[in-house]
């Protein structure tokens, strides 16, 4: 026969919300909805790239795996970019803002570091394809959520955010050729 006495069950029961914390999932930082918070609201209290990514590394699990909705695509090349330098290079984009982002055939909007974020433009356009850096950022952003690579590193590409006429890429400085 097993006998608990009173202190023993006390300790079990005195677990058992500590047991129940640990099994509430955490959220996965995302790197397109922090550019968007950093949008939506400019004067707002926001992390630092730093921050950033260090968020994004302490909350870095793969939930939606299975998920149907639309992914950055990813690319495996030799031109994979530092992650944290990536992440300052949409910083700068996000946070000039509404500011005009234009190409015709390539362009680089942004480096920091070993990083750059560019674009190009559908079609060899006569006149330049115009979106807002805003938009180029979070474009960039959602590389960063789908093409993270274990080592740290990301590389990839989207479509700026309402406009499948730039396609925006994050990569290592220097392997864009500018054109335009």
């Amino acid at each position: 026969m097993v006998h608990f006495s009173l202190s023993a069950l006390a300790s079990i029961l005195a677990l058992t919300p500590v047991i129940n914390a640990v099994a509430v999932p955490v959220e996965p930082f995302s790197f397109e909805k922090w550019i968007d918070g950093k949008i939506s609201n400019p004067n707002g209290t926001h992390l630092t790239a730093d921050e950033a990514y260090e968020a994004y590394m302490a909350t870095r699990l793969d939930v939606d795996a299975g998920s149907l909705s639309k992914r950055a695509t990813c690319n495996v090349h030799d031109k994979v970019a530092p992650a944290a330098d990536a992440a300052r290079a949409i910083d700068y984009l996000a946070s000039i803002g509404n500011q005009d982002c234009k190409v015709k055939v390539t362009q680089r909007f942004s480096t920091w570091g070993n990083a750059e974020i560019s674009g190009n433009g559908r079609g060899g356009a006569t006149v330049p394809w115009v979106s807002k850096c805003n938009d180029i950022a979070r474009a960039a952003g959602k590389v960063m959520d789908t093409c993270w690579r274990a080592d740290g590193t990301v590389q990839g590409s989207e479509y700026a955010w309402g406009n499948g006429n730039i396609a925006v890429h994050v990569q290592r400085k220097g392997t864009t050729t500018v054109m335009d």
